[in-house]
């Protein structure tokens, strides 16, 4: 949503769903989603296959049992891109990259962790931009 610029409520709106369906979506309050759901919020995204494929992965993830994460590696057959699924610690010093691979790990385990990491890469953007525009 954040790369294309969409909201919850217009997300909603070309998804067809209640706007209050897509904010527990996202608030991870549904332990499922309904196939149709998936594939209209991809539709209405104008996901790429690998958009697309990233956000089934995640979502599959999420339907795990946690004592069974981390035992299991799920991957989307058919729309795989150079390094878009491996953790990219390569040529990072080894105890970044061990504390870097761990970081992945708990973003891609849970909805709100990812939420709020997106929330926070937002932030770190926005502070960039009134630091390079304030100098």
């Amino acid at each position: 949503m954040q790369s294309r610029g969409i909201n919850q409520v217009t997300l909603s709106a070309k998804a067809g769903l209640a706007v209050s369906r897509v904010n527990n979506y996202l608030q991870g309050n549904y332990r499922t989603i309904t196939p149709a759901h998936l594939a209209a919020i991809c539709k209405a995204l104008g996901s790429t296959p690998a958009d697309s494929a990233a956000l089934i992965q995640a979502y599959a993830y999420d339907l795990l049992p946690e004592k069974l994460r981390g035992m299991v590696d799920i991957r989307v057959l058919g729309a795989r891109e150079a390094g878009k699924w491996e953790v990219p610690s390569k040529g990072l010093p080894p105890a970044f990259a061990a504390e870097f691979v761990d970081l992945y790990k708990l973003t891609v385990s849970n909805s709100k962790v990812r939420q709020r990491t997106a929330e926070w890469i937002q932030l770190m953007r926005e502070t960039k931009g009134s630091r390079s525009a304030s100098r």
